[in-house]
């Protein structure tokens, strides 16, 4: 895949949810989710230091837009924001 591909900023919007991630293994801890149509994604902060607390984590339940790059299961999110509950 090439460089441009790999850093595409994406938009997505979704509900941040809590769920254990690496289940079973000894890097099993809370993680926060993006569900999103497209699937759940783990949502870190991009650049943000991995063994710290998520600023997502205190989002949970909420629904936001997020701007990042998807890697595999992952959204690297750069910015995101809080927005009202969708319609069904």
């Amino acid at each position: 895949m090439s460089d441009a591909k790999k850093n595409k900023q994406l938009t997505v919007k979704g509900r941040l949810v809590l769920k254990t991630f690496a289940r079973t293994t000894k890097s099993e801890s809370l993680g926060v989710y993006l569900e999103t149509e497209d699937g759940s994604f783990l949502i870190p902060p991009a650049g943000g230091n991995p063994f710290t607390d998520n600023p997502l984590a205190k989002l949970a339940g909420k629904f936001i837009e997020a701007t990042g790059r998807r890697s595999d299961y992952v959204f690297f999110a750069s910015s995101w924001r809080e927005i009202p509950e969708p319609e069904a």
